[in-house]
């Protein structure tokens, strides 16, 4: 039975949960512009205050420690994101491109490094060659695919679908259509994948 993982690169909890998905027999990776879906379905969150903001750090490290994975978020890139000089939903259309490649496999969990355990530059278009390069990943046309207008439209039509089937944030999992929202629903994901019935039904 498939798992349906939602995704968008710009979540820390997206990358948690993005640490856990090898574990699941068959994952269907779909890139969506959080953003753009939250715009869509009025998830509107406040700023987070400081108190908050510093938690929410805290709590992503915790589930970081819990998972026995590296957690060192990008600072320049996150500030680059937050100042708007650089466009988060690009790492989305990038994972598209990259299904369009046949080289997901090898940049989505790079990518999800990049921004929340590591410090490349992926805000100039040297930095982001090179972060291709100096992973050995052959697919010099990726970021070009990327902004082309098919990938645009693709990640537009995907993230509409998304707000369509109520989804308000990042992670969430389908199974056999029922939601799940967040790396801390994932054992409920793995229940509900272990016992379900041929015919679907929960036993």
């Amino acid at each position: 039975m498939q798992v349906e993982f939602l995704l968008d690169y710009r979540s820390p909890y997206a990358y948690l949960a993005n640490t856990q998905m090898k574990a699941l027999s068959s994952v269907v990776y779909t890139p969506i512009d959080i953003v753009a879906v939250m715009n869509k379905v009025n998830n509107q969150p406040s700023p987070l205050c400081p108190p908050k903001a510093r938690y929410a750090g805290l709590d992503a490290g915790r589930w970081a420690k819990h998972y026995g994975v590296a957690f060192s978020p990008n600072g320049a890139l996150l500030q680059a994101m937050g100042t708007r000089q650089f466009d988060g939903a690009l790492l989305a259309r990038a994972a598209l491109a990259a299904q369009e490649l046949g080289v997901f496999g090898q940049v989505n969990d790079v990518l999800f490094e990049a921004v929340w355990a590591g410090s490349d530059d992926l805000v100039t278009e040297e930095g982001r060659s090179a972060f291709l390069r100096d992973r050995k990943i052959a697919a010099t046309d990726l970021w070009r695919l990327a902004s082309a207008p098919k990938i645009v439209e693709r990640l537009a039509k995907q993230s509409q679908e998304a707000a369509d089937r109520d989804v308000f944030g990042v992670p969430t999992f389908f199974v056999e259509g029922e939601m799940f929202f967040g790396n801390d629903r994932l054992n409920f994901v793995q229940a509900r994948l272990r016992y379900t019935s041929m015919d679907g039904a929960i036993v």
